[in-house]
């Protein structure tokens, strides 16, 4: 009785200390929320003090500029006012001025009125002059040309007179010949009278003739006198004629002197007004010069009148503008001071402000000193009480161990012996755990995955194309044949077993999960009710395919036809039922991971750069430290009652910058683990319809086999689609192993590549990672290929750690130092990544506590991973 009483007393002591250390527990992250909160508040209020600081520094300098602008305005509107005077008199003188010379222009303007007079004048003169010399110059024209007329008609006076005489001469010598005629005429009549006498004696013919050239001679005496009359009539006309042209030419010649009278008049004429003309020119030469020079001097004085008034105008507006920059300088000055008094002002409410928030900046770090010593001292009594309770369990061993001292000897050796029996049932479990362990159903499956998929996807169907190309006996296939078949299809029917096994193992897990269930295994359950049951379904169908396909080869084999060709049409439905389930399950696949990769997207962090300049645990640390500087500062600032010296202000802004980069460090961070998730979301996509694909591709191939040996279509084409299918899916297979293999191999030759950054779950101190020691290529290549061992830690590992170091808890060691916006930003991320509350069966503060429940970072870190390749 008193060993059970020790026994009870020691479990309630144990009870006891595990309670207590668990209220220590959760009063210590109570404790770190309040140090966190405190942490952040103490931020925001050194920033707002910061920004308080810089407002007054900015209104402090913008009072003395605005001083200094109105001692600038004051002064230049004393220049005005003395501008404004100084231009006042000009305005005077000017106008002085512009009297004297609009008197100027109106003297200048009459002499040059008069001026233009004389000019006239003389003009007219000269104008009487030319119009003179005109006048004579055609009277000399005139009288030349009369003259010229004058002397054409005496020439021809003279030449008429010339040729009348040249007529009375002929007509003389007419006369002279006529008379001579006469004469000789009448000689002759008179011979012929006198012959005419002598022959009167003669015969009459004689005296006929005779008679007739006395009657001829006398008629030509007649005729010759007649014309001597008429030829003396002519020479006396002809008398009359050239003496009356002897006379026109004498009146000719009189009027010829006359002209050349006249001529000579006009040319002393002409020369005289050509005379006057010069004269005439010489004065309007003369009077022309005056008026210009009257008018150049009533223009200079037009122009010095002109220029006086702009010069007076000029003056006016400089007066004007000296008045209004006067006004101006005086509305300056005004407004300056009004600057002035709105900057002392806002600098006056500035620094009460930035008082205001380093007092409660100084509060917030003294409640983070308390908090921190409240933590400590919790995590402290936390420690004990967790001591005690091992020694309290201890106690209660060691009681259960000597409650029978005192009895007898061999009660002791049979306590012994069960004490030896016992020790050996617990090593029994262990050996066989590690043997479970390694030929477990996982690692079985693991093991005969490779060789599956080399029969599914390369051996089946072309042993299928083998066998579809056989048509008689004489083409017996060399390849594909019955006991290969079989060999291959039990294979088959084993690894599928697996599988379904695994999936009703795991289903059964899940429908037996609790209904209160919370965190990742409440989340793994909801997956595996869905993916395990449907995983059963597709296992259940292949299964039952493979089975078709054993019985299929034994009636081959046996020649059994009808067996066959049912075997066949069964494992064409089938094949096409259980393709078409997994490519329903890809394309949902495919659709929530493009939501989660947009989403992804979305909240990405796009004002930061993703790299990973330094391990993040070293960020973190130098954070904390920071951290603490500033609380020693923010702490020491509330002790002064001058406020913070230049010192004290720039020690504290180099901490805030120091701070702010640390800051932007750890969003880098995020950000390099927000685009490796978006990564991963991409490859999965690609990796969905790539094997969405194979399995459509194989449904064809599937229904292309239940026609063809139903007869209703025969073609080749079933062995070609199936392979084309086979060949898809078992590329991606393929990719997956090399993959998985080549992660293995990595891990090997550079283990420090994806080293782990920040601390553990019960760690308290963080080591960087020593020089690495790289691993041999041949235990690289041996460690590919161990399909059954899972990567440890990987890049996905490394990314997963990262995010909930960001995200976790200020009671977390690893989270201890991460600011609350850069907490909740990483929180998001693992709303992103369908790590939220809802999935996990929890509401938002049960959430929150596991993300700061110390004893739950490895749990998170895990289930963040497999987020992450979900």
């Amino acid at each position: 009785m008193r060993g059970e009483r020790q026994q009870d007393d020691a479990a309630q002591r144990r009870q006891a200390a595990e309670d207590e250390a668990k209220g220590l527990k959760k009063r210590a992250g109570a404790a770190a929320v309040e140090r966190a909160d405190a942490e952040a508040q103490m931020w925001q209020k050194t920033e707002a003090a910061a920004t308080a600081r810089g407002k007054v520094t900015a209104a402090e300098k913008a009072a003395a500029e605005s001083r200094v602008r109105a001692g600038a305005a004051e002064r230049a509107r004393a220049d005005a006012a003395e501008v404004e005077q100084h231009w006042a008199e000009q305005v005077k003188q000017e106008e002085k001025a512009r009297t004297v010379a609009a008197t100027v222009v109106t003297e200048r303007t009459g002499d040059e009125t008069a001026a233009k007079k004389r000019v006239g004048e003389a003009s007219a003169t000269l104008t009487a002059a030319k119009a003179e010399v005109t006048r004579c110059t055609q009277g000399a024209d005139a009288a030349a040309k009369k003259l010229e007329a004058a002397e054409a008609e005496v020439k021809e006076r003279k030449k008429q007179a010339k040729a009348a005489a040249d007529e009375l001469a002929v007509a003389e010598a007419e006369v002279t010949r006529c008379t001579k005629e006469a004469e000789a005429a009448a000689a002759a009549h008179r011979e012929a009278e006198a012959s005419l006498a002598a022959q009167a004696s003669a015969e009459e013919e004689a005296q006929k003739q005779a008679k007739q050239a006395a009657d001829a001679a006398e008629a030509a005496v007649q005729k010759w006198a007649a014309e001597v009359t008429q030829a003396k009539k002519e020479v006396v006309a002809l008398g009359e004629k050239a003496t009356k042209r002897q006379e026109e030419v004498e009146a000719e010649e009189g009027t010829r002197r006359k002209a050349e009278a006249a001529v000579r008049q006009w040319a002393e004429a002409v020369t005289s007004a050509g005379q006057a003309v010069e004269v005439a020119q010489d004065a309007l030469q003369t009077r022309t010069a005056e008026f210009t020079a009257a008018t150049q001097a009533r223009q200079g004085a037009e122009q010095a009148l002109e220029e006086r008034a702009k010069a007076q105008a000029a003056a006016e507006q400089q007066v004007t503008q000296a008045v209004a920059e006067k006004g101006a300088q005086e509305e300056a000055k005004a407004k300056a001071l009004q600057e002035v008094a709105k900057s002392e002002a806002e600098a006056s409410v500035q620094s009460r402000a930035e008082k205001t928030a380093r007092d409660e900046a100084a509060a917030a770090a003294q409640e983070r000193q308390r908090a921190s010593r409240d933590e400590a001292a919790a995590l402290a009594g936390a420690a004990a009480a967790t001591k005690r309770a091992g020694e309290a369990t201890g106690q209660t061993g060691q009681t259960g161990r000597t409650a029978q001292t005192g009895q007898t000897e061999q009660a002791g050796q049979t306590e012994q012996a069960g004490q030896t029996e016992q020790s050996a049932e617990q090593e029994k479990p262990g050996r066989l755990k590690r043997f479970t362990k390694a030929f477990g159903l996982t690692n079985l499956k693991k093991m005969g995955d490779p060789g599956d998929t080399v029969i599914l996807r390369g051996t089946a169907p072309s042993g299928a194309a083998a066998r579809a190309a056989a048509t008689d006996g004489h083409h017996a296939p060399a390849f594909g044949t019955p006991d290969q078949q079989i060999f291959e299809s039990l294979h088959n029917v084993g690894i599928t077993g697996l599988g379904l096994t695994g999936d009703l193992r795991g289903l059964s897990s899940a429908m037996g999960t609790k209904k209160d269930a919370q965190g990742a295994d409440a989340h793994q359950a909801d997956k595996d009710k869905k993916g395990k049951s449907a995983g059963a379904l597709t296992n259940t169908t292949m299964l039952a395919g493979d089975g078709m396909k054993v019985g299929g080869a034994a009636a081959t084999k046996s020649g059994i036809v009808e067996g066959v060709t049912a075997a066949g049409e069964g494992v064409g439905v089938t094949t096409g039922i259980f393709s078409v389930g997994i490519a329903g399950r890809e394309s949902r696949a495919l659709y929530l991971t493009s939501r989660k990769r947009d989403a992804l997207i979305e909240h990405s962090l796009k004002d930061v750069k993703a790299v990973r300049t330094r391990t993040l645990q070293t960020v973190l640390n130098r954070l904390g430290e920071v951290n603490t500087e500033l609380v020693e500062k923010a702490t020491a600032e509330s002790g002064s009652q001058d406020g913070p010296t230049a010192e004290e202000l720039k020690a504290l802004a180099d901490s805030r910058a120091e701070m702010g980069n640390l800051r932007r460090e750890l969003r880098e961070h995020l950000a390099s683990s927000q685009q490796y998730a978006i990564h991963k979301q991409n490859n999965k996509i690609i990796k969905r319809a790539v094997n969405l694909g194979g399995n459509v591709v194989r449904t064809a191939g599937g229904i292309l086999v239940v026609t063809a040996l139903a007869g209703t279509l025969a073609t080749p084409a079933a062995p070609a689609v199936g392979a084309t299918g086979a060949a898809i899916l078992g590329g991606l297979a393929a990719y997956k192993g090399g993959k998985g293999g080549y992660k293995r191999a990595e891990a090997v030759r550079h283990p420090n590549k994806w080293r782990r950054t920040t601390m553990a779950q019960g760690d308290t101190e963080f080591a960087e990672a020593g020089e690495e020691k790289q691993g041999s290529r041949w235990r690289a290549a041996l460690e590919s290929v161990k399909v059954t061992k899972p990567i440890d830690q990987g890049e996905r590992q490394l990314m997963a750690q990262e995010i909930y170091a960001l995200a976790a808890g200020p009671a977390v060691p690893v989270g201890r130092n991460v600011p609350d916006d850069i907490r909740r930003e990483a929180r998001g991320l693992l709303l992103d990544l369908k790590c939220d509350p809802a999935r996990r069966h929890e509401n938002a503060q049960e959430w929150s506590d596991s993300l700061n429940d110390p004893e739950q970072q490895g749990d998170w870190e895990k289930y963040i991973a497999k987020q992450l390749a979900s």
